[in-house]
């Protein structure tokens, strides 16, 4: 079912192009097409949206395709403020045409209904997580198709790329659409559930963090060990906390899902490079990561973990004791680090990363640089327990809670009380050990303790 499926979806797709709109509305002969010319004409601007989409795709015996006019006509519309034309040329061009995206979100999130959001999960088709939640908001406004795309996912229980979540979820989206297609749902795997409290209800600000930059890592699914479970959920909520509760533009917000050391390295690089444009001691700069940590087991160094490397081949991780040195460098006037790993050598949850090691290890300090506090998720041989009720890690799903009910006006020294006794106590009561540490450098003293992420 599910090799049929996606192929299927890889059909639909090349096919129809990665738009999917909806063949109910587009004219069918001459005629149609003449009087939708005609509603063009009296200046609607959705009769305009879709002739500029016949255009683009052309449709037999009725209008001979021609990107350039489709084009032409869909950024006419857009320009005006029509959020399908502004999505449509979003999906054209992510880089170049960014900004489109950011209005049709404004217009559809204001219209508040469940085919708005239905769209607003096609925008973020390359963010599962992101494109989950809208799925299933447009779900509980009555919007039928969104439980189709829902349990398509669940019961295919994707997992992979960016890139190929992103085509397949367009397939979803377009078989939803087409009355021509039949598809035997199987029964999902999981109930469809809704998201968690810190998922939802987050207190928007109107600031605007301009001397902000977040780096918000995930790694949840890697190719040689266990996945860690919900860091996807955990990354992707963290960075959303960032745009809307702490004010952080959205082009400042660097979310790095399943980062590869490739990637990882990148991104550092990037960060470095970004840095040098803010003037010194201008820059805050807030970093996170999800995911597997792992010790040396000879030297006890501690590594964050990227997904396409080997628990027992520490020289493809990336040094804990780098990553400070090269967010030190950065220069940045506050430097804040929240690490949801434990570098023990164990899982989130049971278990250890290597097979043949049976027991944990307590890794080497390192001490924070520069202008920088660190706050980890567990204490020395502690593992980082997941929270299963809430779908997060036990250490984000305060750290999100408690930016959800401070609406991120919440001090250093307040979030770290907070974190410190939630997470004990929470682990405690599930009859296991974990305890959040906060260390900051030497050279900040206790000044951290008044600084604040928003």
């Amino acid at each position: 079912m599910k090799t049929k499926y996606v192929i299927l979806a890889w059909l639909l797709v090349t096919s129809m192009g990665s738009f999917a709109q909806s063949d109910e509305e587009l004219p069918k002969n001459s005629q149609e097409l003449k009087e939708l010319k005609a509603q063009v004409k009296l200046g609607d601007l959705h009769a305009q949206y879709l002739l500029g989409y016949c255009y683009m795709t052309g449709i037999s015996g009725v209008v001979a395709q021609s990107q350039s006019e489709g084009k032409r006509l869909i950024k006419k519309a857009a320009d005006a403020g029509n959020a399908d034309a502004c999505r449509i040329m979003y999906k054209m061009d992510p880089l170049k045409y960014y900004d489109y995206r950011g209005r049709a979100e404004k217009s559809y999130t204001e219209d508040g209904g469940g085919e708005a959001c239905y769209y607003m999960a096609e925008l973020y088709a390359n963010d599962k997580r992101q494109c989950q939640r809208w799925l299933k908001t447009s779900l509980k406004k009555g919007y039928a198709r969104a439980r189709t795309a829902l349990e398509s996912i669940y019961n295919n229980d994707w997992s992979g790329s960016a890139t190929s979540f992103e085509s397949w979820v367009n397939g979803i989206l377009a078989i939803g659409e087409s009355e021509e297609v039949e598809i035997q749902l199987e029964k999902p795997k999981a109930e469809i559930t809704y998201i968690s409290d810190v998922d939802q209800n987050l207190p928007e600000t109107k600031l605007t963090r301009e001397n902000t930059l977040a780096v918000v890592i995930g790694n949840e699914n890697y190719t040689n060990v266990a996945p860690v479970q919900f860091a996807l959920n955990d990354a992707s909520m963290f960075a959303e906390y960032c745009r809307k509760v702490l004010g952080v533009p959205e082009k400042q917000v660097i979310y790095l899902p399943d980062a590869t050391y490739g990637s990882l390295v990148g991104t550092i690089a990037d960060v470095k490079n970004i840095a040098e444009t803010f003037k010194e001691g201008e820059l805050t700069l807030i970093f996170y990561y999800a995911g597997h940590g792992i010790p040396n087991e000879q030297t006890k160094d501690a590594y964050l973990m990227p997904i396409d490397a080997d628990a027992q081949k520490t020289n493809i991780c990336y040094p804990t004791g780098k990553l400070i040195n090269d967010l030190a460098s950065t220069g940045a006037r506050n430097i804040v680090v929240f690490l949801d790993a434990c570098f023990s050598g164990a899982q989130r949850g049971e278990g250890v990363l290597a097979e043949n090691r049976g027991v944990v290890i307590k890794p080497k300090e390192v001490a924070p640089k520069g202008q920088m506090v660190m706050f980890s998720s567990a204490m020395g041989d502690e593992t980082a327990w997941p929270y299963k009720e809430k779908g997060h890690g036990l250490f984000t799903y305060f750290l999100l809670k408690k930016l959800q009910q401070s609406a991120g006006e919440v001090t250093l020294d307040e979030l770290s009380d907070y974190l410190v006794m939630q997470v004990r106590r929470q682990s405690a009561l599930n009859l296991k050990k974990q305890t959040p540490t906060v260390v900051p450098s030497v050279a900040v003293g206790e000044e951290w303790r008044e600084w604040k992420l928003k």
